[in-house]
């Protein structure tokens, strides 16, 4: 997977078997996604396709935003944040977009 990065950080993605520790929380539980500061790696469960994917995906990026530009909050905080944007930031975008193209069309053209 290519690497990404974030405020010249350079991330990494890697896909991970269900049993690889990595993905073993501190109580013992599985989480099908990780984001580790120190290796600047996201780990995400192989199985993972389709919209859960791109759930997963988008909950760990705020992660790594967090990360990457020094933003501190305590871990239930951060994790209410990336559950709400993997849930609702791609309609905020398209609902962005939409408006935008909808404003665009109102302006008066303007001559180079």
């Amino acid at each position: 997977m290519d690497d990404f990065y974030i405020n010249g950080i350079r991330w990494k993605i890697k896909f991970v078997d269900i049993d690889n520790p990595i993905l073993t929380r501190s109580d013992g539980s599985k989480t099908v996604g990780m984001t580790d500061w120190n290796s600047c790696t996201v780990y995400l469960e192989s199985k993972l396709h389709g919209r859960f994917l791109e759930r997963v995906l988008c909950h760990e990026l705020c992660h790594c935003i967090c990360f990457s530009y020094g933003i501190i909050m305590d871990i239930e905080q951060e994790e209410i944040l990336a559950d709400w944007i993997s849930l609702h930031g791609r309609e905020v975008i398209d609902l962005l977009d939409h408006l935008l193209t909808k404003m665009a069309e109102k302006l008066p053209k303007t001559c180079p």
